[in-house]
């Protein structure tokens, strides 16, 4: 059966959208390593490892963010392989979305530099809160009324996908509220990531209906 020009049109921007997101998520990734780079400016009386010891700080936030970042990705990946097509309004959604994906390396840096400031540890939790947020919105919109997937998707796992998409923003919420009450360092939160994540399977586990697949 030949596709119709309108279902073809769909399918081209859907792959078109996805390969734009890959090349983004791989451009921002490996931009963040721009944020452990010696300034030039180094002093040439300090030693290798004294040098080495100072950017701790920004080796420990380019790993959050690497591995954050490709959280965000395999669960981006996740959702598209479960739609059917895409709209105007999850085409939307996505290019906001890219936009603080893009913004991940320059928060990253700017913490490294200044790790104890509390304006820039808010800017950087902020910025994972709405990309997370983001994310979220657009599988629940895709998933609503099963708009934008199959019809026989099961409901239990659109909730999980769901309280998935939103374990980085309660993460990142946390980690603010922690920063404005005067820690240095809130970030290590980011840490407890696979334990929440272990928590929501179980809870969403819980909550499967008997015989729900």
């Amino acid at each position: 059966m030949t596709p119709s020009p309108d279902t073809t049109g769909v399918l081209m921007e859907k792959n078109r959208m996805e390969s734009l997101t890959d090349g983004i998520f791989a451009f921002a990734m490996t931009l963040l390593v721009t944020s452990m780079i010696l300034p030039r400016n180094a002093p040439v009386t300090v030693s290798s490892g004294a040098t080495l010891l100072g950017m701790l700080p920004d080796f420990y936030h380019y790993i959050i963010a690497f591995f954050v970042l490709a959280a965000f990705w395999l669960a981006h990946h996740g959702q598209f392989s479960r739609l059917h097509h895409i709209d105007t309004t999850f085409l939307h959604l996505n290019i906001v979305a890219l936009f603080f994906v893009t913004l991940v390396p320059f928060s990253t840096s700017f913490i490294g530099d200044y790790s104890s400031d509390v304006v820039t540890t808010c800017l950087f939790e902020v910025n994972l809160m709405i990309l997370g947020l983001i994310f979220a919105l657009q599988w629940l919109y895709a998933a609503g009324k099963h708009r934008l997937i199959s019809p026989d998707y099961p409901a239990s796992d659109i909730r999980r996908r769901l309280y998935h998409g939103l374990i980085i923003p309660f993460i990142s919420l946390t980690g603010i509220v922690i920063t404005l009450l005067g820690s240095d360092s809130s970030t290590m939160i980011y840490m407890t990531s696979p334990l929440v994540s272990y928590a929501v399977d179980r809870y969403a586990g819980k909550c499967t209906p008997d015989g729900e697949e």
